[in-house]
């Protein structure tokens, strides 16, 4: 089993693992700042709408990438190696990332709308696990999948039930608008797919009636 999984994530591309890894090392790092007393993560990286307000551009970014805290960060670290080994492989690296950042910037976007002037630090990955979310419904909506003490699910029933979970869990302990901004970086998420859905069945639809007007012109 350990086999399959390694050579399951082996096959994606690059893109993806990198994105696995800088999350999963940026909150132990984190820590080693913190404790050592030498760097902090959290000031530089994170989220605060006043410091973007004054040209701060960077934390729109990576203030996804850094977990709120121990538990935040495995059970993230959890659900990004999921959907990053389940999504990752339909997209090249460069569109991954754009992706992904896109997701984080529509939950920076709207903390920056509804609490601008303040100075408090914002972090976490749930906008752009959200949009992974409805990547994976969006790819793979009608497979069936299997659950322990669950039972056999589609993947639509299975997105349904994860964003169920995560969004009791954001609300209870992040607050309604940390949820809200998650629920942005779904919103931005599913947005995207269905502009690029519409974008390749037009190139494809455009080289179809191409080629049977070559095809006649012969």
């Amino acid at each position: 089993m350990n086999r399959i999984f390694k050579n399951f994530f082996a096959s994606l591309p690059i893109g993806p693992k990198i994105l696995l890894l800088v999350f999963a090392l940026g909150f132990p790092l984190a820590l080693v700042g913190l404790y050592t007393h030498t760097f902090d993560l959290y000031t530089w990286l994170g989220l605060s709408p006043a410091l973007v307000w004054k040209g701060q551009l960077w934390r729109v970014f990576t203030y996804g990438l850094l977990a709120i805290g121990p538990a935040d960060w495995a059970v993230n670290v959890f659900w990004l190696a999921t959907l990053v080994t389940l999504v990752g492989r339909n997209w090249s690296s460069l569109e991954f990332w754009s992706y992904c950042l896109l997701a984080i910037l529509a939950g920076a976007i709207f903390i920056l709308v509804l609490k601008a002037g303040t100075t408090t630090l914002v972090v976490g990955s749930a906008p752009m696990v959200f949009a992974l979310l409805c990547a994976w419904d969006w790819f793979y909506r009608n497979e069936r999948i299997l659950l322990l003490a669950i039972g056999e699910l589609s993947v639509r029933q299975a997105v349904i039930l994860v964003a169920v979970i995560e969004s009791i869990i954001l609300f209870f302990c992040c607050g309604w608008i940390l949820l809200l901004a998650s629920w942005c970086g779904g919103a931005a998420g599913w947005l995207y797919l269905t502009l690029r859905s519409k974008l390749v069945l037009g190139k494809t639809a455009q080289q179809i009636r191409s080629e049977r007007v070559a095809r006649l012109e012969l």
